[in-house]
């Protein structure tokens, strides 16, 4: 009897232990693949590549992009005409990202926030101020794709002088 419950009790350690990694697993691989849509996103945004974008945004009446300057869109469509707008006159972007950090939430729910620089030359070589900032996305997951449910753009003021 006390042997029986011995290898009852090995048994369910083990599984807990089992089902622990597997969930660490699960973290692991998750994390992994947002880095790699938000390497795609960042490649997309220097390309300005609309099509792209397109399909990294959760196709939801819900989606909400917040800009720097405080415009908001709601709904990819109001996200593409912004992207038209500011994508005029312009020759070049350089986005570049540092402190990616990725946090899954749930299987189906993360927060991706990182730092940005954004330096743009315009058509005619005309460079406009470079900024700086922070971005906060709520990633989903949705029919096995993770993708933007909401997008918050933030720049610091510019340094006094």
């Amino acid at each position: 009897m006390r042997r029986s419950h011995l290898l009852l009790a090995c048994i369910c350690v083990t599984l807990v232990a089992c089902s622990v990694d597997m969930s660490v697993r699960a973290r692991t691989e998750a994390e992994q693949e947002l880095q790699t849509r938000v390497d795609d996103w960042v490649r997309a945004m220097n390309n300005m590549d609309l099509e792209f974008l397109a399909t990294m945004h959760h196709r939801v009446p819900e989606l909400k992009v917040i800009w720097p300057d405080g415009r908001v869109a709601h709904g990819w469509d109001e996200e593409q005409a912004l992207h038209q707008e500011a994508a005029e006159g312009v020759d070049r972007i350089n986005f570049g990202v540092q402190n990616v950090e990725i946090e899954v939430l749930t299987r189906d729910i993360a927060l991706v926030t990182f730092r940005h620089s954004t330096d743009i030359i315009r058509e005619g070589g005309e460079r406009a101020m470079p900024t700086a900032g922070s971005v906060s996305m709520v990633w989903v997951k949705d029919d096995g794709q993770w993708m933007i449910h909401m997008e918050h753009h933030s720049v610091r003021p510019p340094a006094a002088n």
